[in-house]
Formats: structure tokens, sequence, C-alpha cells
């Protein structure tokens, strides 16, 4: 990961935990950073969004999504970005997201239908739970 990255990330975890409120959720998108990073996240009741550069050889995410309980993790498409690996360098579109899935199978050593039933209950958790909240 680049420094600027880390460095925006860490901007952004520090901006969540400042207005941090009950009320206040959601998903890192394109999670790409370091196991500390992602604690961080987690301890501020965030999902991690993991796309197609968990696919990518030398990215390390693998290595960091290794300890990530699965009820952390939200797959995402980062489309038309971010192509997982056999579509690398190609437009992504939401199809590939079978990709994803079947690498992050592969890094739990569990099925990918598993995968697919907790990220889809882990996104319900954060799209169909969440009301939205009046600034007054």
């Amino acid at each position: 990961m680049s420094y600027i990255r880390a460095k925006r990330l860490q901007v952004a975890i520090d901006l969540v935990r400042e207005v941090k409120d009950a009320r206040l959720r959601g998903i890192f998108h394109c999670f790409g950073g370091t196991l500390e990073e992602a604690q961080a996240i987690i301890d501020l009741r965030f999902y991690l969004g993991i796309g197609g550069v968990l696919t990518f050889k030398k990215s390390g995410l693998d290595t960091v999504i290794e300890d990530i309980d699965l009820q952390h993790i939200v797959l995402e498409t980062d489309s038309p970005y971010l192509a997982p690996v056999p579509h690398r360098g190609k437009r992504n579109e939401s199809a590939y997201i079978r990709f994803v899935a079947e690498k992050l199978a592969e890094i739990k050593g569990i099925s990918m239908e598993e995968v697919a039933r907790i990220s889809s209950d882990n996104a319900r958790q954060v799209f169909l739970s969440t009301k939205l909240v009046s600034s007054q």
C-alpha cells in the first residue's frame, strides 16, 4: 500500500472515530490496509469492503484477511475498476464478484456458499437495518 493511500485510510479512521455515535455504521470501501487498520475499523463497528484486490498475487490482503472473522467482511465489486484475477486489467462487472468469493473461501477454508451467505447477511445488516437519521 502506498504511503498516500495509507495516510488517507488513517485519516478516514480518525474522522469516523471523532464523530462516532451508536447510529454511525458503514463499510470501508475497497479495504486494502493492515491488520491493525482492519481492527480499528472493526472496533468502530464498520465492515471491511473486500473486492478484486484480494485476488491480486502481491496485494498482501490475503494475509490480512486470514486473521479477520467473516462477520466483518462485505464483498464488493468496485466496478468498473479493480477487476479480480482472471479479469485483472479489464473492465470490472458485478458478475466477477464470484472470483472474490472463491478466493475468500480458499483463504478461510470454507465453501463459497458459506462466504456468500455470511457476506450477504453482513450487507443486509448495513443496508436493511440502517434507518435514515434526521440531523434535526
